[in-house]
């Protein structure tokens, strides 16, 4: 026989008003019978009936309060269908049978329930309790009527900040302060709470407030859209480092190489790169080099704020005194003729922290997923994606003698950037096209003149002064004894070397960039050591050929004869009569300072060259014939389009 209960307990177990329960025994869809003027239910009318105690657990009686009573009852409805359910897996299990057959049987066995909606139901009573199962279509008109508008606000001052304080811990303050100050406030329940901040906070807001400016612009401020046709291919390269994530072996010990690349912003193809151990500005110039070798000079570059590609050798200024003109309110044209510059390539600089901004990031991450990956050191991008077994094959003297090199990775690497400029691209404005194909459309292409990249793509320095010792440049002095410095002495110049060989510098003008002379490393004497009378000789030799040629600077004969005073006297008073007419203005041609010196830079080179080799470096006269047979010539690429 089926146990019956009355009014009070059915009210109890399942949290309905005493009016709905008699309604709903009224109209039969509950069994219930009246003896003795009391009304008496049998629990198998419905399943709440016959939870007790999962009923007095799960559901506060705030929750209750205010919710319609229709929607309230079909999320008791939908509770006790998720009660009935737990049981019957139990019995299910019993039988043999898994989780997903059980519930698929389950939901063929009730009629009006699908599958999916039952797993619907079953999350959210987990995540928001008997409220996750309450209808919340037209909950608006509901919401407002459930929280005061003063415990609302101060609910958000407590959840919109970067502190990033629960839900839960800002619910608790606010219910608290409402009892211990007797606000009256209108506080809902916990569970309510969750669905509250969904529905009133928009989720922009809660990610500026309490994850941060540079979240908001990641994730949610809308950005600009370029016209990809707006942008002439080989016309504009954004410059980076990225790093592999994986090991090779270089000089004897495991390293994570670095990928110094151009790109061009318009057909993405990588115009030029270089794999070393650790990027740096010269980097930067071996990857240029290579670009500019088979392609030409871009018009603007795109390039990191970060201090390699920022040097004073591409910009020729450091970043402090840059931000000291700008400060000032103008820049001097003179202190930023750096490699950009001389090459007459505009340069803009990306946003600091917003990797959105340079389009050669999404490079990376495809060379992180279609090539690093391959490789058996792959390490993941973080230590959650790093593989389990990497320490132990980091030890593996097999895997150690089949590991890359740095030459041979690089190769790989150069194989793969190849098939990458070959494959067809879905990105916007490349419609199936290759990079390659798309960079070939291009109307125009800038080119120097032959040998001018070469003296170019050095890395120069920025101003110094030449001392009586020559110039110190990286801690070590150049050209001691050299008879085209001693005339400059006191006066601004820039250097310029091949990272390769720092024997020897080419010394420029700082103004003009006219070459001046190529000097080299001044020799030391150590302190205490023995002095060949042959080697004194030829130092005392050098020292007064120096002064000699300083007194030779100055013809005395020309003005035996002048009473300088009175000549000084009239200049001065001719020159103050005299009004001052504006210098018109002179034409600048693009073009870099060093066109016309490719042939002064042989020159010297192969004078310096036969004076050595013939032992009279203190000659100071050479006939003038041609030398330039004694040199072997290099040979240099022609970046001028071919006609065919």
């Amino acid at each position: 026989m089926s146990e019956r209960i009355q009014i009070e307990e059915a009210k109890k177990r399942s949290g309905l008003c005493q009016q709905h329960i008699e309604y709903l025994c009224s109209t039969k869809k509950w069994d219930a019978e009246e003896k003795d003027g009391q009304l008496w239910i049998n629990v198998n009318s419905d399943p709440l009936l016959a939870l007790e105690e999962v009923i007095d657990n799960t559901i506060d009686s705030k929750t209750l309060k205010g919710i319609p009573v229709r929607k309230l009852d079909e999320a008791f409805r939908r509770l006790g269908t998720i009660k009935e359910f737990e049981k019957f897996v139990w019995y299910s299990a019993q039988e043999g049978r898994n989780l997903p057959s059980a519930l698929s049987l389950f939901v063929a066995m009730h009629e009006g329930i699908t599958k999916r909606s039952f797993q619907r139901w079953c999350a959210k009573y987990k995540d928001q309790g008997l409220l996750g199962l309450v209808d919340q279509r037209g909950i608006g008109v509901f919401i407002s009527q459930t929280i005061s508008p003063g415990a609302f606000e101060l609910f958000k001052s407590m959840y919109l900040t970067q502190q990033r304080l629960s839900i839960k811990t800002c619910w608790q303050n606010i219910d608290f302060i409402n009892r211990d100050e007797v606000r009256g406030w209108k506080v809902p329940p916990l569970q309510f709470m969750y669905r509250l901040v969904k529905n009133r906070i928009p989720l922009p807001v809660q990610i500026l407030h309490r994850e941060g400016l540079a979240a908001y612009e990641a994730k949610c401020a809308p950005y600009i859209q370029v016209d990809p046709d707006s942008v002439e291919p080989g016309r504009v390269w954004v410059g980076d480092h990225g790093q592999f994530n994986c090991w090779i072996r270089h000089r004897g010990k495991w390293i994570r190489p670095w990928l110094t690349a151009w790109q061009d912003m318009r057909s993405r193809a990588i115009v030029g790169w270089h794999i070393s151990s650790s990027p740096n500005q010269t980097t930067i110039l071996l990857a240029m080099k290579r670009g500019i070798e088979e392609h030409g000079p871009p018009d603007s570059a795109k390039i990191d704020n970060g201090r390699d590609y920022d040097s004073e050798c591409w910009t020729g200024t450091t970043k402090v005194r840059r931000r000291a003109f700008l400060k000032a309110g103008y820049i001097d044209e003179q202190m930023v003729a750096g490699i950009y510059a001389m090459l007459d390539i505009g340069v803009s600089f990306s946003i600091k922290y917003h990797p959105q901004s340079k389009p050669i990031e999404r490079f990376f991450d495809t060379l992180d997923c279609q090539f690093t990956k391959t490789v058996p050191t792959y390490c993941g991008k973080d230590t959650e994606r790093k593989p389990d077994y990497l320490n132990d094959l980091l030890k593996n003297q097999k895997a150690i003698k089949k590991a890359y090199d740095l030459v041979g990775f690089a190769q790989a690497v150069g194989r793969y950037i190849e098939a990458y400029s070959a494959a067809a691209h879905s990105g916007v404005g490349m419609n199936g096209r290759s990079p390659a194909e798309v960079l070939a459309t291009r109307q125009s292409r800038r080119c120097l003149s032959e040998g001018v990249l070469d003296l170019l793509m050095r890395v120069w320095s920025g101003e110094l002064t030449v001392g009586k010792n020559g110039v110190r440049f990286k801690k070590i002095w150049y050209g001691q004894y050299n008879t085209d410095l001693i005339l400059h002495q006191g006066r601004k110049v820039r250097v310029a070397y091949d990272p390769d060989d720092l024997r020897q510098l080419y010394i420029y003008d700082a103004t003009t960039l006219r070459l001046i002379t190529i000097a080299e490393q001044n020799q030391l004497v150590r302190y205490g050591a023995a002095v060949s009378e042959e080697s004194l000789r030829e130092a005392m030799h050098q020292k007064s050929r120096a002064v000699k040629i300083a007194r030779q600077f100055r013809d005395s004969r020309l003005t035996a004869n002048m009473d300088l005073t009175d000549l000084a006297v009239k200049a001065m008073q001719e020159a103050s009569e005299k009004s001052e007419q504006p210098a018109a203005p002179t034409l600048r041609p693009v073009r870099t300072p060093l066109d016309d010196q490719v042939a002064e830079h042989k020159r010297r080179e192969t004078v310096k060259a036969v004076k050595k080799a013939a032992g009279a470096e203190s000659i100071e006269t050479v006939l003038d014939i041609d030398l330039s047979l004694l040199k072997r010539e290099r040979k240099y690429v022609d970046l001028d389009f071919m006609d065919e």
